[in-house]
């Protein structure tokens, strides 16, 4: 059996469109490289495959194929623990067989007698908690008896917990069913959502995919959901809903060859009706919403200099994401995903984790309605993808020398701008290089088929005609250089001006977190630097969710501007101190005007460059001055 971190570098490697280092995937999941490559090969022992493959140069990467084999094989291994044989034994009841002899699974499972009556109090207090189903045994035979909507249920949240480390991947819940396509049956709803313009949030989408697979199982076994029609039709007929279900069951039948049942289409327009837009109505109705979407885009230009209001998709889909956080007892209900996720999405992208935070703080003040950490951690993941839609980092201006006629160069720059396009524009394409004219351009970068000697201050690199994988590499290493050459220029910049002596503190020990921002906060309120209200919404921004990071560093800010001018303060600890889920020795405090909130992404991109090095942020938090602490931050990285 795989471990919960193998099935980790799993999940990490199937949602990542590159491969990922050893060093990358140990800092994700606190372990070394030599311990992510010990996993690597028990996790190819184990599934009897090289499902996980390794390029010197790039790194680890997942064959998808092999990928999807080992998942269905997977699902028939024997099982090992008690809470593996309940699983099996809650399958073989929905599917295999009305009832099961339980003298026949012990063979099969290689238990005792004595295992399995173990087994079946286990699976009866399992079912207890789903009304109207019962487990009925005869000597040695068992039959599950009940509302067959209960059993999809019981059916669904097994799922739910067999995926719970993969359940963000649509290609995952459709996996789970060799007998059907369920990918060709998600393009069809995906179409009618769009065609009724029916806004679904993420989540709700792929537990409602979900939904189709499993009532689609359980009617291709003859099992049909029945109920009385007229008080459930009342509720939908003649709505969105119903004309979706409606359609889509026209082409379930048509692919799985089942039967069209009015109350199986009736079951559906139900389920849409729980959780689509309609879900969120007793919170959010017409022009709140509205004003609502409008006040997270203006939080998002004037606090962080993003600016989606014309963004339609996003408008569209944040409304949706939006309105379902109403219906709390059904997100309560979910499976939330582990831990780690949450930590990676505040280590790694913590901008867009503090822009969540922000609009989770507009949405409280404007409704009363607060969100905790794991639902914050979704709406990141959201505006995550909203953010690089719009091409939020930089592009640099690229030239590109190809000494032949355009339709032979034409394929070269298309693969370049099909990989790097939302890093770089090529602004030109030149037959031949000459200094001036490229001078004329202000390249960031050049890039040449042929070896090339200027004396222009650009750096250059030389790629092949037919553009392939080494190439791929050459330049995406260059891309990332001019990243960190730019970013550390504006961090010292920014350091320089404002992380000043008088607000640098080492401390032998404090006893807690707040009596830490207490401190500090009082520490500007005497120097003229803010006022009151500044610490009140410190303090107000750490409710929301804990400002410390894995590595053992706090980065608290205020919630909204309420400062006299831009500074950073710093506390160095010689003893620990536990804020939230972490310790930490070195406190940051971010007090930001508004006019300077673009220094913000400056200041978080280089967060995300330190914690990658433990070697210098060790050096960084044993620092005994203000000028060896300042020596290690503004320190020139980059030749």
């Amino acid at each position: 059996m795989l471990s919960k971190r193998q099935s980790a570098i799993i999940d990490l490697l199937s949602n990542a469109l590159d491969p990922l280092t050893g060093k990358e995937l140990g800092q994700r999941l606190g372990v070394s490289d030599r311990t992510i490559r010990s996993d690597v090969e028990a996790i190819n022992q184990e599934l009897q495959c090289k499902l996980i493959q390794a390029n010197r140069r790039s790194g680890y990467f997942l064959d998808r194929e092999r990928m999807r084999e080992a998942i269905k094989n997977q699902r028939g291994n024997i099982p090992q623990t008690a809470q593996q044989r309940c699983d099996y034994l809650i399958r073989e009841l929905l599917f295999c067989n009305q009832e099961i002899n339980l003298l026949d699974i012990q063979e099969r499972v290689f238990v005792s007698g004595f295992s399995i009556d173990h087994d079946l109090k286990k699976l009866r207090t399992v079912i207890r908690s789903y009304a109207g189903l019962k487990l009925v045994r005869t000597k040695n035979h068992i039959r599950l008896v009940g509302n067959e909507g209960e059993k999809r249920r019981l059916y669904m949240e097994l799922l739910m917990q067999e995926m719970k480390d993969n359940f963000a991947s649509m290609n995952a819940v459709a996996d789970l069913w060799n007998q059907f396509d369920l990918l060709k049956l998600e393009e069809e709803f995906a179409r009618l959502c769009e065609k009724y313009e029916y806004p679904i949030s993420e989540r709700d989408y792929l537990l409602i995919m979900l939904y189709v697979g499993v009532s689609i199982e359980r009617m291709m076994s003859h099992n049909y959901v029945q109920f009385e029609m007229q008080e459930m039709a009342q509720r939908v007929n003649n709505e969105r809903e119903y004309q979706i279900a409606d359609e889509l069951f026209l082409e379930i039948v048509r692919v799985c060859h089942v039967k069209r049942v009015q109350e199986e289409v009736i079951a559906f327009a139900t389920v849409l009706k729980e959780r689509g837009m309609n879900a969120g109505e007793k919170m959010f109705r017409g022009e709140d919403l509205d004003k609502l979407v409008e006040e997270i885009c203006r939080i998002l230009k004037s606090g962080f200099g993003v600016d989606l209001s014309s963004d339609e998709e996003f408008r569209y889909g944040i409304s949706a994401h939006l309105s379902r956080l109403s219906n709390r007892r059904q997100m309560e209900t979910e499976e939330m995903p582990p831990d780690y996720y949450l930590q990676d999405l505040k280590r790694n992208y913590p901008l867009v984790f503090e822009m969540a935070v922000c609009i989770s703080d507009c949405i409280h003040k404007r409704q009363g309605f607060l969100l905790n950490e794991v639902e914050i951690s979704f709406l990141a993941l959201y505006l995550g993808a909203a953010c690089q839609n719009a091409n939020l980092p930089h592009r640099y201006r690229a030239v590109a020398i190809i000494p032949n006629s355009r339709t032979i160069s034409r394929p070269c720059v298309e693969q370049l701008m099909l990989r790097f396009g939302n890093r770089m524009d090529i602004v030109e394409v030149y037959p031949f290089f000459e200094e001036k004219k490229a001078a004329l351009d202000d390249p960031d970068l050049i890039l040449s088929t042929v070896p090339l000697k200027h004396h222009l201050q650009v750096p250059t690199v030389q790629i092949s005609l037919f553009f392939n994988s080494e190439d791929e590499s050459k330049v995406f290493q260059m891309l990332n250089r001019l990243d960190k050459k730019k970013y550390h220029k504006d961090f010292v910049d920014l350091m320089k001006r404002m992380m000043r002596r008088d607000l640098f503190h080492i401390c032998p020990f404090m006893a807690s977190q707040w009596e830490i921002l207490h401190f500090l906060c009082d520490s500007l309120k005497e120097k003229g630097l803010c006022g009151e209200e500044f610490k009140e919404n410190v303090l107000r921004r750490e409710a929301l969710s804990d400002t410390s990071f894995v590595y053992g560093f706090a980065v608290p800010h205020a919630v909204e501007e309420s400062c006299a001018q831009s500074c950073i303060s710093i506390m160095l600890l010689k003893e620990p101190v536990k804020w939230g889920k972490f310790s930490v020795n070195l406190v940051v405090l971010l007090s930001i005007r508004e006019e300077d909130n673009q220094l913000l992404r400056v200041f978080f991109d280089w967060l995300c460059n330190i914690v990658a090095d433990k070697h210098k942020f060790q050096e960084l938090i044993g620092s005994s001055s203000y000028e060896e602490f300042m020596s290690y931050v503004i320190e020139e990285e980059i030749s």
